[in-house]
């Protein structure tokens, strides 16, 4: 599965836990793929940034990244996408 695959699926299954409201609204309002696309993209190139350019530790920038991109929780609870970061390939 290409890495944008996994980040989108990512960004989606926090949004179905998380931003269940503004997941609704995007489905109803045909902008789900879009936002989506427009999320991983925003999400990769702040990871790049971080790593490659700033060398920051991968898990440190995974984090940062988390807490900039994605949009707080409805609820109070914590993101699992935080405590899991995927496995980088290389």
């Amino acid at each position: 599965m290409p890495e944008r695959d996994r980040l989108s699926s990512l960004i989606l299954a926090h949004w179905e836990r998380y931003q269940p409201t503004m997941l609704l609204q995007l489905r109803q309002e045909n902008r789900l793929e879009r936002m989506l696309e427009e999320t991983a993209e925003r999400f990769s190139d702040l990871l790049y940034q971080l790593v490659s350019v700033k060398k920051m530790e991968y898990h440190q920038a995974w984090e940062l990244a988390i807490d900039e991109i994605l949009q707080p929780e409805e609820s109070s609870s914590t993101s699992n996408l935080k405590k899991n970061p995927p496995a980088t390939s290389g």
